[in-house]
């Protein structure tokens, strides 16, 4: 069994805003960047999902028209009362507290890495039991998540795991066992 993890294209967003949850279009380079993502992705059917956010569902039907399946876990991290807030304007104290807990700490309104981590994993769990490829359109979070489950990172360094607008990534699941073949389109 297969699964592509890809990462939606850039976002229509000026640099330095927080943003997670919130619903931001795609760039205006977006159809330049799905035609390169579209060549790379074997031509056999998968069972696809995507986040419901407009930048990763957009690139889900480019890629694959209507063909998919919306799933809120696939959502990136909810920065809660930070979101489209420039993080400049985000209390130091506040960002040093959650820099201090990364993993545990909630941002205020929002959730903890932890609640990112489990339930990106309790979605990938339940592809892999469906034992169909897969391909899985989601943000920068959600995939360091997957990542660092599969390789053993801990949770604390995923942040480290490059995923890049319209990354690609591809697991392998043979015998129960989840390898990462590829990271670096």
């Amino acid at each position: 069994m297969e699964i592509y993890l890809i990462r939606h294209t850039t976002p229509a967003i000026e640099s330095g805003i927080c943003y997670g949850a919130s619903d931001i279009d795609v760039a205006n380079t977006f159809e330049e960047e799905a035609a390169r993502i579209k060549p790379l992705l074997p031509a056999r059917p998968y069972d696809v999902y995507t986040s419901p956010l407009q930048r990763c569902e957009k690139l889900a039907n480019a890629l694959f028209g209507s063909n998919y399946t919306t799933d809120a876990r696939l959502k990136e991290m909810n920065f809660g009362s930070w979101e489209m807030l420039p993080w400049d304007d985000i209390s130091r104290t506040a960002l040093r507290k959650w820099a201090d807990n990364v993993v545990f700490e909630h941002i205020p309104g929002g959730e903890s890495y932890e609640e990112l981590y489990t339930r990106s994993i309790q979605l990938l769990d339940e592809v892999i039991a469906k034992e169909q490829d897969a391909v899985i359109v989601t943000h920068g979070g959600v995939i360091r998540c997957i990542l660092a489950h599969v390789t053993d990172t801990a949770l604390v360094d995923a942040f480290d795991i490059k995923a890049d607008y319209g990354r690609i990534s591809h697991l392998k699941v043979e015998n129960g066992e989840v390898k990462v073949i590829f990271s670096n389109l």
